[in-house]
């Protein structure tokens, strides 16, 4: 006999005391108690009471694992000098959590979303950051040429439009243009189906890029699958692009500095020239010159 058959034909009191002890387990299913919750009695009043503490207690320890598993990263995150690990590191973690085959960034330049880092696990592929290999595509235009903007491509449409796009599979999806996606796995055999493209906002509501993520895997059967809601990974996306944020404003701020050092230079320059030509001392030493000029082209 099963252990759901003994438990489903024992007495209502040890099936209680088994929910109990899945519970602080943390093996609780809704089912252990199905039979009893809709009872207006008062078994049925302490098994909705019993359920209802197994789904607060769940979502306390999801939310623990999720402050285990995002807060160091963030920290981490936060903490790192290197531009390109920074966003080597958004995507790689990203990956982990989804469990997905590959990721790109995109960070926004001009009127476009340029590639900046490139990983596929199947390919071995890694492009961009510290990686030594510069990624050959060209960046995906948010504007056409006519001025409209460029919503067929899944990435952009993410960027202008501030949403979260789920692709089931890419090769059955209609209303995008996934022919360089096609182009890409024909030439490299690969096969991209299940998408997730992320837009990166900083707190102002400003687009700072795009994180796409291909191909989830369910980890027990290597199958590819949909990408699902996943609280760690927006808390991760959250504090990543805090991080990313923080960055790209302190360097602006250090490119700013220099151009003021660099303009203070020139000022500084140019104020002490005028402070020479302007003394007693150059301009009677440019007198004595022009006389002595004067006077070869007398002897000639």
């Amino acid at each position: 006999m099963s252990d759901v058959t003994m438990i489903s034909s024992s007495s209502p009191l040890k099936r209680i005391t088994h929910a109990v002890r899945a519970i602080e387990a943390g093996e609780y299913s809704p089912s252990l108690l199905a039979e009893f919750i809709k009872d207006s009695g008062d078994l049925g009043q302490l098994a909705r009471m019993l359920d209802a503490m197994a789904v607060s207690i769940s979502a306390r320890d999801n939310q623990l694992n999720l402050l285990q598993k995002v807060i160091p990263i963030g920290v981490s995150l936060s903490a790192e000098k290197d531009f390109n690990r920074l966003l080597e590191s958004l995507v790689v973690e990203a990956q982990s959590f989804t469990n997905a085959d590959a990721g790109t960034l995109y960070l926004v330049e001009d009127d476009a979303l340029k590639f900046v880092i490139l990983r596929n696990t199947s390919l071995n592929m890694a492009m961009g950051g510290t990686s030594g290999q510069e990624i050959p595509f060209y960046p995906v235009k948010l504007h056409n040429a006519d001025g409209s903007e460029n919503r067929s491509n899944v990435v952009s449409y993410a960027a202008l439009t501030g949403k979260r796009v789920y692709i089931a599979d890419a090769y059955k999806t209609e209303g995008f243009d996934f022919s360089g996606t096609k182009a890409f796995d024909e030439r490299t055999k690969y096969h991209s189906k299940s998408f997730l493209t992320i837009p990166l906002q900083n707190k102002d509501g400003k687009l700072i890029g795009v994180l796409q993520l291909i191909n989830a895997k369910d980890k027990s059967t290597g199958e590819i699958i949909p990408f699902d809601d996943n609280d760690v990974l927006e808390a991760l996306i959250l504090l990543a692009t805090a991080a990313l944020d923080g960055y790209i404003r302190e360097e602006a701020l250090r490119q700013e500095i220099a151009q003021l050092k660099i303009e203070i230079d020139h000022s500084r320059r140019a104020k002490q020239v005028a402070e020479i030509t302007e003394s007693k001392f150059f301009q009677d030493l440019r007198n004595k010159a022009q006389e002595m000029r004067t006077r070869e082209i007398k002897k000639k």
